[in-house]
């Protein structure tokens, strides 16, 4: 009878041990979570203030102390994963109502770019993302512009002296109505302008896609193939220095023409630059959009052997390249010894 009346007693304690454990176990993974997020914003806010940030404009050193924009997890995202010595994109949104939207923009664009070489081939994107509380960074300017433009304040660099980079493609994701445009540089960092007056679905992306990587192309400091141009006006974008336009055949010749023995599809084609006399390389790619050529996913063999080679010598961990391993290319690009480790 004791034994089974002590087998009796215990019976309630058991469901209440357990459901005690069940809660205690909870309560340990929310707070453990929580801890988790937090931590991970107090560390990245930690890393980011400890540095000094560019005026980008300028090209000053700033003390990011001083900045009246802070870095915070409502505002920024950081990759996922950070490639060491990648290529850093920062994504940047204007008057975008909410980060789904954005961020859905984003992928859309990146998805589309990703379909073409060489960005098929290359793997080492770091995706940085502003999406600023301010809704007045960027305007719509048309006084001294070809057409529509979209201008940003000086107050931009406080958001980019937030983050760690010294190079890095600026690109600016507007619901705003302009046409969009790009800065033509080589290595060092440039600005996109993108307009998407709405969110991007299956039946526009492909388009946007080619504009985008038409603009990614400029840069890297590829020239429009066409009279009409897309980069902003003046300066670089009509100077035929390389690498898809030359100021005449011979230069041409000099530059691409061991390329006509390998692909027929390369040759010494009039109009680039805005000029109908420059030569380019083929008579539809990527950089040409606006002449009435055939459309074409690819930026030809010209540009593409470039573009890899500006990836591969100085966005590619552990290249280790030096000025004797493409002598050539360095001695026609004098920007990217700037890269050599």
């Amino acid at each position: 009878m004791v034994h089974t009346s002590n087998t009796f007693k215990s019976k309630p304690k058991q469901p209440f041990k357990i459901w005690r454990l069940l809660f205690f176990g909870l309560v340990f993974i929310v707070l453990i979570a929580v801890a988790f997020y937090f931590m991970k914003g107090w560390l990245a806010t930690d890393y980011l203030t400890k540095i000094q940030g560019t005026d980008y404009l300028t090209g000053q050193l700033v003390e990011t102390s001083n900045n009246p924009i802070k870095f915070n997890v409502e505002e920024f995202k950081l990759p996922e994963k950070n490639n060491n010595e990648g290529l850093n994109l920062i994504f940047f949104a204007d008057q975008y109502p909410s980060w789904e939207e954005f961020e859905s923009d984003i992928n859309v664009l990146m998805e589309e770019m990703k379909t073409i070489e060489p960005w098929q081939s290359y793997q080492y994107f770091n995706i940085y993302k502003i999406n600023p509380k301010e809704t007045d960074i960027c305007y719509i300017t048309i006084e001294d512009e070809r057409k529509s433009t979209l201008r940003c304040q000086l107050e931009i660099n406080n958001y980019l002296n937030n983050l760690p980079l010294e190079n890095f493609r600026l690109i600016v994701l507007s619901r705003q109505e302009f046409q969009s445009w790009a800065n033509v540089v080589r290595y060092e960092n440039s600005g996109i302008f993108f307009s998407v007056t709405k969110q991007l679905s299956d039946t526009d992306k492909k388009v946007n896609g080619l504009l985008f990587a038409h603009l990614l192309g400029h840069a890297f400091g590829l020239k429009d193939e066409e009279i009409f141009v897309l980069a902003k006006a003046g300066g670089a974008p009509h100077t035929p220095d390389g690498p898809n336009c030359a100021p005449d055949v011979i230069t041409a010749e000099k530059w691409w023409g061991d390329l006509t023995k390998k692909y027929p599809e390369v040759g010494y084609f009039k109009s680039c630059c805005g000029d109908e006399n420059y030569i380019k390389p083929t008579q539809s790619s990527i950089m040409n959009l606006n002449t009435g050529s055939p459309i074409v996913y690819t930026y030809g063999p010209v540009s593409e052997e470039y573009l890899k080679k500006v990836l591969t010598y100085c966005f590619t961990p552990g290249s280790n390249v030096q000025v004797t391993t493409d002598s050539g290319f360095f001695q026609q690009y004098p920007e990217f010894k700037e890269c050599l480790k």
